[in-house]
């Protein structure tokens, strides 16, 4: 991370911040002077205090499914790069005294690092505002993690790369082409298709429509593919996204630890009042930036439906 973000952060974590912070969202645009040390100066927009971050980010991971199943990181500096750092070399026994092998491999792949960015403009009447007995603080938290959850769920499952993060659909491997309706085996052939160290830690992603599909599906003996005791397929847990499309790449199957989200800037927000004037509301204009990616295709496979 670096220092100016630090320093930005920092600030954040002190009293008098979240005290400014609020009475700015509030309509005291005087408090702003003491948010100046936490601008976001190509938006304009301030980042919220440490406690409110806390919340926003526990909030996030309720709307986005990623969140939860994916690995998240921080990558704040203004050129990054994931390096793949994970190898099959294994440890080996060595004798008392013998000599330890040395393994290093000088060719990671790397990933480069984007700041997407994704933003969101909410208005609230402004007699709530003035009420100091309503809870602003809850109001923008939740209005904020439900509509930047879902649009980041969104692009992790179908983003191009093109000024969004790459989606996991579009980065993952086929695994299995099946031409008209999807069958037990199918969904077989997909579980195999997935190397097991992959396959270890391996979960299902598929819309609701899919899943109830699934659900009908017997093997030759008639026992049903879905258990329907612990919802899984397989053994494998199975995750319901609304983004997964119905047709085309219908099923993903694999280890969604691989898919990784990384955080550019955290959410910052200001104010936004001649926008909403005439509607007697004030407007809350809320920006991150952040990028997603499948850093090893080979770890998700997807079922493939073609015409």
């Amino acid at each position: 991370m670096n220092n100016e973000m630090n320093d930005k952060l920092f600030l954040t974590g002190r009293a008098h911040y979240g005290e400014a912070f609020w009475k700015a969202m509030r309509g005291n645009d005087a408090a702003y002077t003491d948010l100046a040390g936490a601008k976001h100066n190509l938006t304009n927009t301030y980042l919220l205090p440490e406690s409110t971050a806390t919340k926003y980010s526990a909030a996030l991971k309720e709307h986005d499914l990623f969140r939860r199943i994916g690995t998240v990181m921080n990558a704040t500096k203004n050129d990054s790069t994931i390096w793949i750092s994970d190898n099959e070399f294994q440890p080996e026994w060595v004798p008392e005294h013998g000599t330890i092998p040395t393994t290093v491999d000088s060719n990671f792949p790397k990933k480069d690092v984007v700041a997407h960015k994704l933003a969101i403009i909410t208005a609230l009447e402004t007699d709530f505002i003035s009420d100091l007995g309503f809870d602003l603080e809850q109001y923008l938290v939740g209005q904020f993690s439900k509509r930047f959850g879902r649009a980041e769920e969104n692009a992790f499952v179908n983003g191009t790369g093109v000024d969004q993060p790459h989606g996991v659909l579009t980065d993952a491997e086929t695994g299995v082409t099946v031409s008209g309706n999807i069958g037990f085996d199918d969904v077989l052939a997909l579980y195999f298709s997935v190397d097991k160290q992959y396959r270890t830690g391996g979960a299902w992603l598929m819309n609701d429509e899919t899943a109830l599909k699934l659900k009908t599906l017997k093997d030759q003996n008639g026992q049903y593919l879905w258990n329907q005791n612990s919802d899984t397929v397989l053994g494998k847990p199975v995750h319901i996204s609304e983004f997964m499309p119905t047709d085309g790449k219908p099923i993903a199957f694999g280890d969604f630890s691989y898919y990784t989200i990384i955080d550019r800037i955290p959410l910052s927000v200001r104010t936004l009042y001649e926008k909403f004037a005439l509607e007697q509301k004030t407007g809350y204009l809320g920006v991150e930036h952040l990028d997603g990616m499948l850093i090893r295709p080979e770890a998700v496979k997807v079922l493939t439906i073609t015409a």
